[in-house]
């Protein structure tokens, strides 16, 4: 673990850079900056680590799971083993999740929260004696002081209601009916079936989101609007739809052709909605052998309409994590080494800038 330490101070900077995209923590408050990498003696667990910001201090925990996702109580994940929502601290203790609990009849459990990690949403279906699927939905502060139930949905046969995002001004909740297995097809998340929940003056509102939702497309929300890759049969390529999110307004920027890279997902949009990324990757089919991934980063100019491959080939799947300096550089998580790298968009220059995955930054609460 020395190395770890080492590797993570010496960044340090990098991460100040990170965050001057976003809101900078309380400076009488302790912060952590969050990290997740596999566990070298064990490939089943995943080692989350936790760098005190001011003392640069560290402490881990190592899991049996999957989904780790901040909030400003911990790192929330889902235990494979024990099929129950956790909850990681800095002080290196795993807690049952406080109010998240599944029961034996529980099939499974989805969650997102908010932008300012106060808020989680989250669904837990159950099966049916017949097999048809139940899924009930609820909002919390990440306390579990108000906690609501918003939704239940069905009885429907093979559906489920899963949280995507809240909304730019935490006002919605994006959300998707899911067929069991449709998870399971290509190598980046495909939705369909979105519409948005709200509160309005304590009643459940409901809407249809903007668009085509039969389309089992990568989607992304962002600056209030959300992204969409739909296939173009004539350039092999990926249509970017953008849509406002308040008036339905749509804009579509053509596809870029990149020979066989044709699987492409995790869309993170910028703050100011000005531009956005995503991951565009090529799957090679070896006989015998586990197949073979290699993956771009695509930079999308909104403003301009337009977009174009930002970097050179990465080993793996990727996924945006956020944007550095100013909106000049992207921050990337190489899912198959385990590390982050800063993308420079201008250029395409690749810098490891950690030798784990970074999750993002929470404070004392």
């Amino acid at each position: 673990m020395k190395s770890i330490l080492i590797v993570m101070l010496a960044l340090l900077p990098a991460w100040t850079a990170f965050g001057q995209d976003s809101a900078q923590p309380e400076p009488q408050l302790r912060s952590w900056d969050v990290f997740t990498r596999g566990n070298a003696e064990n490939a089943s667990q995943t080692v989350v680590i936790f760098i005190d910001l001011l003392s640069g201090d560290q402490s881990t925990l190592s899991a049996t799971g999957e989904r780790f996702t901040l909030a400003t109580t911990g790192v929330i994940y889902f235990d494979i083993a024990e099929r129950q929502v956790k909850l990681g601290k800095a002080d290196g203790v795993i807690r049952d999740h406080p109010f998240i609990n599944l029961t034996a009849e529980s099939h499974r459990v989805d969650w997102a929260v908010s932008n300012d990690k106060e808020w989680i949403v989250w669904s837990i279906s159950r099966r049916e004696e017949d097999g048809q699927l139940i899924t009930a939905t609820w909002l919390s502060d990440v306390a579990g002081t108000e906690i609501r139930e918003l939704l239940v949905y069905g009885p429907r046969d093979g559906i489920q209601l899963r949280p995507i995002s809240f909304g730019e001004d935490q006002s919605e909740i994006f959300m998707e009916a899911l067929a069991l297995g449709s998870e399971e097809s290509g190598i980046y998340r495909r939705r369909t079936g979105l519409f948005a929940l709200a509160l309005v003056e304590g009643e459940l509102v409901t809407r249809a989101l903007p668009g085509d939702q039969t389309c089992f497309c990568a989607i992304g929300f962002g600056a209030n609007r959300m992204l969409r890759l739909t296939p173009n049969r004539a350039t092999n390529g990926l249509d970017v739809e953008i849509y406002a999110l308040d008036s339905g307004e749509k804009q579509t920027i053509p596809a870029l052709s990149r020979g066989n890279y044709s699987e492409g997902g995790n869309i993170l949009i910028s703050a100011d909605g000005k531009q956005a990324v995503y991951a565009l990757s090529q799957v090679r089919e070896l006989a015998g052998e586990q197949d073979e991934i290699r993956s771009v980063l695509v930079h999308v100019d909104i403003e301009n309409g337009r977009q174009r491959i930002a970097s050179s080939p990465i080993a793996g799947t990727i996924r945006p994590l956020g944007f550095s300096e100013r909106s000049r550089a992207a921050l990337v998580a190489a899912e198959q080494s385990g590390a982050t790298l800063k993308v420079e968009l201008e250029d395409g220059r690749l810098v490891t800038v950690a030798d784990a995955i970074y999750l993002g930054q929470i404070g004392e609460h």
